[in-house]
């Protein structure tokens, strides 16, 4: 039989409260892992507020206004990014580039442009 006085307070402890107990199992465990918890609460933080900004900037596909020194075409059947970006260029300008400044200026992700679809030509 274990008759020392630290164990004796131990099972004291125990029987005044569980609530003591269960305080003193928290502070340990809160000890132990701190490192655990930081770091999954610093990692949880991150990818919540990345998932709000996702949500935020993902919503709105419209380019802005057109600015003074832009030009608005609207596409007609057969055309394509290649032919608009050509009747834009001056000859000196590799139409690949053209093409790329049209569909980041109109949001674009593909080169596919449908009939009716209204494009701004920026400055080039």
């Amino acid at each position: 039989m274990i008759t020392s006085p630290s164990f004796y307070r131990t099972i004291h402890k125990q029987e005044t409260g569980k609530a003591v107990v269960l305080g003193h199992l928290v502070k340990r465990l809160m000890k132990k892992h701190a490192a655990k918890i930081i770091v999954c609460t610093a990692v949880f933080a991150l990818l919540f507020t990345s998932f709000l900004m996702i949500g935020t900037y993902a919503s709105g596909n419209h380019p802005a206004e057109a600015a003074v020194n832009e030009q608005v075409v609207t596409v007609h059947s057969g055309d394509t990014l290649w032919g608009i970006a050509q009747q834009f260029t001056d000859g000196k300008q590799d139409i690949r580039y053209i093409i790329y400044l049209i569909q980041d200026r109109n949001d674009l992700q593909s080169s596919e442009i449908m009939p009716g679809q209204r494009l701004i030509i920026p400055s080039i």
